[in-house]
């Protein structure tokens, strides 16, 4: 997980820098892309039975990062295989954007997820730092 959202970079910015508020995130979801997004452009999401975004568990940052607790999961239930490229994090509140990456190896060839298997993450396996 590489980059943090332009807009979200600047909240965060202004809350320390010029005394401006930074919103409270609540509920980080995590959600499946088949490109790969960037700082101002969101990913096309993946679709279908099964790909609905799903709330991720996070341990503490230490050292400037934090990995997510949770072992999110999710099946294919569609009539076509997902290809998967990349992963976005959005808080349940407004919803805001906050984090986007590409999974290691789905560039340049896609995470292919065949109809009715699993796509599953570990714990730890996603890192979200700010560089």
């Amino acid at each position: 997980m590489p980059a943090i959202v332009t807009a979200q970079a600047n909240l965060i910015i202004n809350a320390t820098l010029a005394g401006t508020a930074c919103q409270a995130t609540t509920g980080i979801k995590m959600y499946l892309g088949s490109n790969a997004p960037t700082a101002s452009v969101a990913m096309t999401l993946i679709t279908g039975t099964g790909s609905t975004p799903i709330v991720v568990a996070w341990n503490a940052a230490s050292g400037g990062s934090a990995t997510n607790s949770g072992t999110p999961s999710w099946t294919n239930g569609s009539g076509s295989a997902w290809s998967i490229v990349g992963i976005e994090l959005w808080d349940e509140g407004s919803p805001l954007r906050w984090w986007f990456g590409t999974w290691t190896g789905a560039v340049p060839t896609p995470i292919t997820i065949g109809v009715s298997d699993v796509f599953a993450v570990s714990a730890a396996a996603v890192s979200v730092a700010i560089a």
